[in-house]
């Protein structure tokens, strides 16, 4: 593929049938298989032998009592219950896609220690415990095995993802770049396979929404979307510029912010009708990670503004031919804008991954600046043992528990609460740079690619 000067993207000239051709795929397939081991074999190393405090065990603990003893809301059961659970729990979808999961590995394996573990988790988790407790409760109830059953589902969501990246990529050779780009992704690696946080799942839902908007279902990526956002609230804000990107004329646009409306009030409509407004406190949670007092006020809102240019402009690139080309560029411009609302956590960074793995492979300067974004969250976020080398508390509790952080061996030679402060300021710069960097490469420029098929 190659950019022409109006900034379509066209075919390369195909290459005669016969050889060249078939060899070019059958070497594209090698790589792939190649890429796909070394990333599963990375995974496979992560998955038995690292944990965080209750993160995996609390987004287990109530689909396993469904599927268990059949209680369906655990939102109404957390209000319930507040005296032992002083958290809330995850979107609605998360807990049907993961109902279902534990529905597949308690009926199939049958894993006696797995149920001991969830039922002994649902006692620990009104107290403030740490990776090292938990270690201790569960060390006798074969641990890693039960650590690899509860993260393999995130497997699926992650090497679909892959997939589908495979298919959105603008040529074979860009496609394998950001093949690897996934199967190297420090961010993924850390929140699924060692944290345990399940946002892989609502940026498979984004990348989705991205695959199914390029061949012409635009109604269906505006459901997947809202399934994202019904899952972990942060994607709710891609659902207003698919809409406008997507929609033809405004009689489609406004059908498009139905349909997405629609899917949300019916992911969460049981839950309401069940227990009333417990399931909303999934929203009001939401407020607790803000930045403090006025900064709290004046980020969102310069976050509002440029939200609104960037919605104005998806409204007329939609007048354009093949307008989801822009959407993937969209999409990460809308989420570094995001990003500054509110105190950056690595985590989160995973929902706009699949973004930047189709947008790196072509400018190599843009690689450099996300590693360094990637590089700050960390020092920002991962400010605690548990959450660097206590990760593998569970292959040798006394050892990895005591381990330093990184900013604790800083902060013998720096004041690192100014460190902190310095990063904070800068990333609130970058997030905003690298909003306008996609802006100028992809939507500005009036990129409307449309990818050479991957056979």
């Amino acid at each position: 593929m190659r950019m022409s000067d109006d900034c379509h993207y066209e075919k390369e000239p195909r290459a005669k049938r016969g050889g060249p051709t078939k060899q070019s795929q059958k070497k594209l397939l090698r790589q792939i298989i190649k890429w796909t081991v070394i990333g599963l074999l990375i995974r496979f190393t992560l998955m038995p032998f690292t944990m965080h405090s209750r993160d995996l065990v609390f987004i287990n603990y109530f689909p396993f009592i469904f599927v268990e003893k059949g209680i369906w809301d655990p939102y109404g059961f957390i209000t319930s219950n507040s005296q032992y659970f002083g958290m809330v729990y995850y979107g609605p979808v998360l807990f049907f896609i993961m109902s279902i999961a534990n529905f597949i590995i308690i009926k199939l394996f049958n894993p006696t220690t797995l149920i001991t573990i969830l039922e002994l988790s649902g006692r620990m988790m009104s107290e403030s415990l740490t990776t090292l407790d938990y270690v201790h409760a569960f060390s006798n109830l074969d641990f890693f095995k039960n650590l690899f059953l509860m993260k393999s589902p995130y497997l699926i969501f992650d090497f679909f993802i892959g997939w589908m990246l495979l298919k959105l990529a603008l040529s074979k050779d860009l496609a394998l770049k950001s093949y690897k780009l996934w199967m190297l992704n420090i961010v993924v690696l850390h929140s699924a396979y060692m944290v345990g946080q399940a946002d892989l799942i609502p940026a498979l839902f984004i990348t989705a929404a991205l695959y199914v908007a390029w061949v012409k279902r635009p109604y269906f990526s505006v459901v997947l979307l809202s399934l994202a956002g019904a899952t972990k609230l942060f994607p709710y804000i891609l659902v207003l510029p698919a809409c406008l990107l997507l929609g033809e004329g405004w009689k489609k646009k406004f059908s498009l912010m139905f349909t997405a409306a629609a899917t949300t009030v019916f992911s969460y409509l049981p839950f309401y009708l069940s227990s009333g407004n417990s399931v909303f406190t999934f929203f009001i949670s939401s407020r607790i990670a803000q930045y403090a007092g006025i900064t709290k006020w004046i980020l969102p809102g310069i976050s509002m503004v440029l939200y609104s240019l960037v919605c104005t402009s998806a409204a007329k690139d939609s007048r354009k031919p093949n307008p989801e080309g822009s959407l993937v560029y969209y999409f990460a411009v809308v989420m570094f804008l995001g990003y500054m609302t509110f105190p950056a956590k690595l985590r989160y960074f995973v929902y706009i991954t699949p973004a930047l793995a189709l947008i790196i492979p072509q400018y190599k300067k843009f690689s450099i600046f996300t590693l360094s974004v990637i590089l700050m969250i960390m020092f920002q976020s991962l400010t605690h043992r548990g959450v660097q080398l206590g990760l593998f508390t569970p292959l040798n509790p006394a050892y990895f528990s005591n381990l330093p952080t990184i900013q604790e061996i800083m902060g013998r030679f720096v004041n690192i609460e100014i460190c902190y402060k310095v990063v904070a300021r800068i990333l609130l710069l970058i997030f905003l740079t690298g909003a306008w960097w996609v802006w100028r490469i992809g939507v500005k420029a009036g990129a409307c690619a449309k990818k050479e098929a991957l056979c």
